[in-house]
């Protein structure tokens, strides 16, 4: 697995992460388990599958699973 993200001070620039902390809550960290398990269905029984995104309008930040197998 790998992580990459951008930075609120460089937008444009996506970089690979060593390490990613979620500041959250017990009702809120569920939400991304569910979201995270449903990624893994679909990602098993759909061949194309790529990516889909957290969707999540109280957070500052986008959580967005991408499919390692998706990349030529």
């Amino acid at each position: 697995m790998k992580c990459f993200g951008y930075t609120k001070n460089d937008a444009d620039t996506l970089s690979e992460f060593s390490e990613v902390t979620f500041q959250t809550n017990s009702d809120d960290l569920r939400r991304l388990a569910k979201f995270l398990l449903q990624c893994a269905d679909e990602m098993e029984n759909t061949p194309d599958w790529e990516h889909e995104h957290f969707d999540d309008e109280k957070s500052d930040a986008d959580v967005i699973v991408f499919n390692e197998n998706s990349i030529s």
